[in-house]
This record gives structure tokens, sequence and C-alpha cells, in this order.
């Protein structure tokens, strides 16, 4: 029965009706007590104890691509209000590519809290106008009362699945334990996964019939029709799409391993006696973003965010990045580290200027007015004026990675926590110790104005990134606050946003400067950062990407694979290959033997030596 606008369900009045999904209506409703509006899903049976468990459990997923779950009701769940369409196909390859990345995300956010979706679906997805991807109902399948699959029914939540289509429509997107009526886990999300692209990129489902009988028997005896699937994505949905779970992509946070057709081709070397390595799925060209964000003034507003503009900056064929470069503070000098020396570059010329001294650097970092750089070496914090001269050492022993230099000092990081060192050298005061039992290591801090405190990340003891949290320390009495859950490389910008890294992607949401607190919902700002995946991080955390300060308001990053794989392959001067180890790893900070036959370097946090004339390990 429909609900007519006025009425009250608890605290939230009906405003209007949006239209009927699987769980039943769906209306447009007021929060009485918050004043914000919200999604309203009745249903025509009271649900369980067991439901209302599960469902509430499923509202502690915060994730920017998930429809949150506010409240849930006798008969009725509140919900996020999400204002947009349903995507349709056939779509383009790149359109498809930023949707998949978005679904991707929002899965394995659930799957590490250990909640399947169950009904994936272009139903359950919305495209807002700002082409943010948000998935619905997500885990309700599983904490339905009624989920139990058969082979004629849905797995959806509804308590009236008569309705011609609906039935059909979510037959086509379950995989075949699921029609088989067995159990299930994160892999059938994978396999819907696949079935939704595929639509998105034909306009068709891989699995038709006129009955659910038909449909379901496609889905458990059929192989999907691949002609029409652009060579890019079919590796990836026959992944998808594999009858046996144990064959079928284990993980959606790896879909972007097998995507074909995105290598870049490898850089000529300079030496026919030298060969030079090359990471695949890593590449040394830097983009270069006027972002926007930024205004002038003191204090800060949330201001909507502008486009963006990107430029390529490829730092040419002699450079091998270590890692991402720093910024300056007015936005016209990038400092990186190549092969263990430290150059600098003004961007409006073209050759670079390696720093005297600067053997073993690492991290580099400017100082507020841009007329030094501090970095890492040898254990110590140093700094060099831009111009020239000799390094200084300012701290020791240092062993850690990312500082920050600010008004009140430089904070550095060590394993042992976050120090405040004064610029011109001395004793350090600690800001924090991370806690043994639980924390691997305090990174990426940054100074926050009027000394406000300090930001950083948290890293978990065997948890991945994507699991660190954003931590806020006061310089008064070292108190510490977290900000938010589940990214890392947090930085505030004078617009009134918290710029952070989920996955290989750059979310910005508005922050409360005097309360330290995210105050909405994080919004994508641009992806392919290239970011070092895996379980906790080491001492020598690769830095993602450095902005500069309000003057300049731009950011320079490193494109890439979020999850650090890539092959491992040396080339001649003619661009010739003449090895390769094509076991897809992290592989970071590779280093010559002086007679070039061994290769060093790091591999899942431990040392390897190659012998390049086997190759063997």
């Amino acid at each position: 029965m429909a609900i007519s606008a006025g009425t009250r369900l608890g605290p939230y009045e009906i405003l209007s009706a949006v239209g009927a999904g699987g769980m039943g209506e769906v209306y447009r409703a007021r929060d009485t007590r918050l004043d914000r509006i919200v999604a309203v899903k009745v249903s025509n049976e009271h649900f369980t104890e067991r439901f209302e468990r599960e469902a509430r459990s499923i509202a502690a997923l915060n994730h920017p691509n998930i429809c949150h779950l506010y409240d849930v009701g006798p008969n009725y769940l509140v919900m996020e209000l999400i204002e947009g369409e349903s995507p349709k196909g056939p779509l383009p390859e790149k359109t498809v590519l930023d949707y998949a990345r978005q679904i991707a995300s929002a899965l394995d956010a659930a799957h590490e809290k250990g909640i399947v979706h169950r009904d994936l679906k272009p139903a359950n997805i919305k495209v807002t106008p700002d082409g943010v991807v948000k998935v619905l109902d997500f885990g309700l399948a599983k904490a339905s009362p009624t989920s139990a699959v058969s082979s004629e029914d849905s797995p959806t939540f509804t308590m009236a699945t008569t309705q011609a289509g609906i039935v059909l429509g979510t037959a086509a997107y379950m995989s075949p334990e699921q029609a088989r009526g067995k159990p299930v886990d994160k892999r059938t999300d994978i396999w819907a996964f696949g079935v939704v692209l595929y639509e998105l990129l034909t306009g068709e489902k891989p699995f038709r019939g006129e009955t659910v009988t038909d449909v379901l028997a496609g889905v458990v005896k059929e192989q999907p029709d691949l002609t029409h699937i652009p060579p890019s994505f079919a590796g990836l949905i026959e992944r998808c799409l594999e009858k046996d779970p144990k064959r079928r992509l284990r993980d959606i946070a790896d879909f972007e391993l097998l995507l074909g057709g995105r290598e870049s081709s490898p850089p000529p070397g300079r030496s026919k006696r030298t060969p030079w390595i090359v990471s695949a799925l890593a590449g040394i060209a830097l983009v270069i973003l006027a972002i926007g964000l930024w205004r002038t003034g003191s204090r800060a507003t949330d201001q909507p965010l502008r486009p963006l503009v990107q430029l390529n900056v490829d730092l040419g064929q002699e450079v091998s990045l270590d890692e991402t470069p720093a910024i300056s503070p007015d936005g016209t000098r990038i400092a990186y580290v190549s092969q263990g020396h430290l150059f600098t570059r003004r961007l409006d010329q073209p050759n670079p200027v390696e720093m005297a001294g600067s053997q073993g650097a690492a991290h580099p970092f400017f100082s507020p007015d841009g007329k030094s750089i501090a970095f890492l070496a040898e254990g110590k914090l140093r700094k060099i004026l831009v111009d020239g001269g000799s390094p200084v050492d300012v701290a020791s022993p240092v062993i850690s990675a990312v500082g920050a230099w600010g008004e009140m000092g430089i904070i550095a990081g060590s394993l042992d926590g976050l120090m405040l060192v004064p610029p011109e050298g001395g004793a350090h005061s600690q800001l924090t110790t991370p806690d043994r039992n639980k924390e691997a290591g305090h990174r990426f801090p940054q100074i926050l104005p009027h000394g406000k405190g300090v930001l950083f990340t948290v890293y978990e003891l065997g948890a991945r990134r994507d699991q660190a949290k954003i931590e806020v320390v006061s310089l008064a009495d070292h108190h510490r606050k977290i900000v938010y859950s589940g990214a890392f490389f947090a930085r505030y910008v004078p617009t009134g946003h918290l710029i952070f890294i989920r996955g290989d992607t750059v979310f910005a949401a508005p922050f409360d400067l005097d309360r330290l607190e995210v105050r909405g919902t994080p919004a994508p700002v641009f992806s392919h950062v290239y970011s070092v995946s895996g379980i906790g991080p080491g001492a020598s955390d690769p830095l993602d990407f450095s902005i500069s300060p309000p003057m300049a308001g731009a950011v320079v990053y490193r494109s890439g694979s979020s999850s650090g794989l890539g092959t491992l392959e040396t080339i001649d001067a003619e661009g010739k290959s003449l090895a390769v180890v094509s076991k897809p790893d992290e592989y970071l900070y590779p280093r010559y033997s002086p007679d070039g036959q061994r290769l060093a370097l790091i591999l899942t946090s431990d040392l390897y030596v190659y012998d390049l004339r086997v190759m063997t390990r």
C-alpha cells in the first residue's frame, strides 16, 4: 500500500514516492531529528531480529562508493538518498573502466569486513551527476530473512517477488553456485561484477532467456559470448565468469591486473652495455594537476571542487624515479631522487640540476619558503639550499620516511614515531610513539595551520594500507584523535578539505579545522595514483603524491597500478628485451652491481639478488 505525503514512520516524515524496488516501495523522507533528506524503503513485513542485527552491522560500512544505511525500523530501512541514475550500456570503455574502479573499491571495502552483496546489478548501482558511483542495498540480500536461494527465486530481499522482470533481471546476475542454492562468498560478487561490466560494455546481458529457468540454465551451463567484448576487457570478464569459483578472480581489488592492452612501452636505454629496468605498471612520467581547490584568505570554507587541469611531465629516459617527486610551495619546481641522487628542476626549464653531496638521498620535501630542501640520507635528516651549496645535517638518527616542514619546525618520522626537529638542528621532541602491540608505524605528517596539530597516517600491524587511519596529534599536549579510517596520506588544503588516498584514488572531504573532524561524504578527485599495496609499510614507504601549498594549488603524482605489481624486464639501447621475470610482483628500488651482471632489489619487504646472466633468484 502506498504511503501518502506527511505520514510519519518514527522520526521520518514521508515527502514523496520515489519508486518501487526489490524491497518494496521507496520514498523520499525527512529525518525530523537531524533535518536531512533520506531514502526510506518500506517492506510489507516486519523484519526479524536477525535481519536487524545484520543490517546494523552493514551500517558500519563507511565508503564513498557505498550508499550508507542510517537506520532500521520495524518494517523499513533508512538510507542515504542518492540523486542519480543507474548506468546503462553500451558505454565507452573509458567510462566503464571508471565505473569499474569505483564498484570494485566498494566491493573490496565490504569484502574486507566479511560482507557480501549477493545482488550486484545495474539497478543497485547509481551514478551521481558528478560521476560518483554508489552501490546500493549492500549486503542486504545476505541479511534478508527471505534470502534463501532456489532455482526459481531471486536472492533479492523482497516481500513480493511476483513482478515480471524483477526475478528475471536478478537471476541474470546470479553466480552458478548461487543458482544451485549452494553457499556463496565474495566470489559470487566477482561473478556479478563481470556480468555488470559485460552489460555496460555491450548493452546486453551475457545470459538471457524467456523464463527464469532458461536464464539460470544458461548461467550454470553456457559459456558467455565474448566476441563483442573489447579486447582490453575480455580477459577480465572471462576470469570473472568462470563457472568454478576456485578458478575465478579471487580478490576484486586485483581486477585491473587482468585488463589487457594497457602496458606502456619501455623507454630505450642509454648504453648497449648497461641495461635498464622497466616496471611495466609504474612509469616515470609525472602528472602535474592544477587542482583549482584553493582560495585566498586565512579561513577556509568547504567550496565545491572545480575541474582539474592535467599536464604530463616526462623527466626523460635517463631518469629512474625512486619515488614520487616533491613539489615546491609556489608550484614552480620539483625535487626528485633518481638512482640515489637528489635532483631539482624548474618546470619552466628542460634540464634538472643534481644537488651536490646528495648521494643516498630519499624522501625530499621543501621548506615553507621553497628555498631549501630536506631529505634523508645515511640515517640522517639533512637540508640543502635549492640554489646550491653543501648539505647540512639537521638530526640523527632518522630512520624513516616522508617528513614535513612547517613554521614551527620539521616533523620527521622514525620507527619510534613522529618527532619535532628545529630546522637549524638540535634536540628534537617526541610527538607520537607507536603502540607496538597493534601499530606498525606513523607516516606522512603535515603541520596544520595555526598550530592546530600534526596530521599523520597510522598503519596497523598486518593490515593493508587501505585499512590505515588518519589521525591528528596536538602540538601542545600530544593528545591523539582519529580523523578518518580506511585511508592514508592525508593533507589539509585551504578550501577546508581533507585530501587522502584510498586504493589508487585521491578523495576530498569537507574538514572542520577547529573541531578536526570530517564533515561530509568524501568525493573522488583523481585516480591512477601509483601506490604499493600489501601488508603494512616498510621503513621506506613510497610517497604517492605531493601537494603544493595555497599559492599554487598543484599536485604532482606518479601514475600506475594501485596493486604495486609489475614485471621485471631489462632493455638494451635499442629497446630490445634481454631477459624477463614475468611473474607480477612488487619490485622496488632496483640497483645494479658495479659489473652490471647482478641486480639487487626489494621484493615484498625482502632483499633479492638476480644474476642477470641466468635471471635466477
